[in-house]
């Protein structure tokens, strides 16, 4: 009766234990949605800064048209408070987002704590009745689509093969 003799089957076989590890699969997840949330990230930094600038408060009064979409404060304001959020895991999936966190250094009578950061984002996403519309989240979003899905790509790529090789 023939025979064959395979070698190597116990190097395949400890490479794809260390794949079925639940922690390793979930590493290689939550590594490759950040270095995607990374890349839209930076895409929205890139479009706080291009947002346009005005000088100091405008106060708008009906009938005017409405003021510039934000000052320099703001726009730092913004960029300081913009983060990736924390890793939440549903039934096998990752999720993550990025979001405006915490209250700016601008006090008003409203919010003698600071105006939230996430209100000054909306209000120059949307428009208001005194700013005008700029949706830059989504430009970010549309912008940045593509690098964000290559960049988790690679790094799911790069993380499965680390574990292959054993490092």
């Amino acid at each position: 009766m023939p025979s064959m003799k395979v070698e190597g089957l116990d190097e395949v076989y400890s490479k794809l234990k260390a794949l079925a590890d639940g922690n390793a699969i979930e590493a290689v997840q939550k590594h490759a949605v950040y270095k995607g949330m990374e890349q839209i990230k930076q895409e929205m930094e890139a479009q706080i800064r291009a947002l346009p600038e005005q000088e100091g408060y405008v106060n708008v009064k009906k009938g005017q048209p409405p003021r510039s979409v934000i000052t320099k404060r703001e726009k730092e304001q913004l960029l300081k408070h913009l983060g990736i959020s924390k890793m939440e895991e549903k039934n096998g999936s990752v999720y993550n987002s990025i979001s405006f966190d915490g209250y700016t250094d601008i006090k008003t009578k409203k919010y003698p704590n600071g105006v939230p950061a996430v209100l000054i984002a909306r209000s120059i996403n949307s428009g208001s009745s005194v700013r005008q519309k700029k949706p830059f989240v989504r430009q970010a979003k549309a912008a940045a689509q593509n690098k964000a899905t290559e960049a988790a790509k690679e790094a799911a790529y790069d993380s499965l093969n680390k574990i292959m090789e054993g490092s």
